[in-house]
């Protein structure tokens, strides 16, 4: 492929790609997530320790349990001052069962790196984007998934993780919900944040 066409498909899938919440059942073709996945190994990692983990979860039943576990964790999360809208509201509707932390997805890739490492956020970050834009490229939805890094010491959401083959000194720093979106949509929104500081 071209350097101006590779750069030109990097460009859009970067423009492009949007958190998608609201997924159909379609499943995703398994050549398709080894892609998604394959991009992910490629992401650069601390000295190259290349230590995160992937779980790919596309059967129906876990990922309805894994569903009903949160909504437990969720609903049983005390309220507290400085906490996030966003999670309130998840507090609340899991509180009357309306909970569903995947929105729906057919897939959900984790991501799981060491305890005691340093750079595990970092790596798996790192790891996630390059799935994100993947998916984004073959014109699939994805959403970033942060609850299960945010419970990861609550007991139910590690015990559910082992019984998939998180380690005991491994833990969950992130997921990438992705499927085919209900509403695609690719149109960027405006940058009104992230500030930019030149020093020359």
């Amino acid at each position: 492929m071209e350097n101006d066409t590779i750069k030109a498909a990097l460009k859009e899938a970067i423009y492009q790609r949007r958190s998608t919440r609201a997924f159909t059942g379609q499943p995703v073709p398994d050549d398709v997530i080894e892609e998604i996945l394959d991009a992910g190994r490629h992401a650069p990692s601390a000295m190259n320790r290349q230590s995160t983990r992937f779980i790919v979860i596309s059967n129906g039943g876990k990922l309805a349990e894994l569903r009903d576990v949160m909504t437990g964790v969720l609903a049983g999360t005390q309220e507290k001052e400085g906490m996030s809208a966003a999670l309130l509201s998840r507090i609340r509707k899991a509180r009357e069962g309306m909970v569903d932390v995947t929105y729906g997805a057919p897939v959900l890739i984790v991501t799981a790196n060491k305890k005691d490492y340093a750079n595990q956020i970092a790596d798996c970050s790192c790891a996630l984007q390059n799935m994100m834009l993947t998916a984004s490229a073959h014109g699939l939805g994805n959403c970033w998934i942060n609850q299960f890094f945010t419970f990861r010491d609550e007991a139910p959401v590690r015990e559910f993780f082992a019984a998939l083959g998180v380690a005991e000194d491994e833990e969950v720093c992130g997921a990438l919900a992705v499927g085919c979106a209900e509403d695609l949509q690719t149109e960027p929104l405006p940058r009104t944040g992230n500030p930019v500081v030149y020093v020359r």
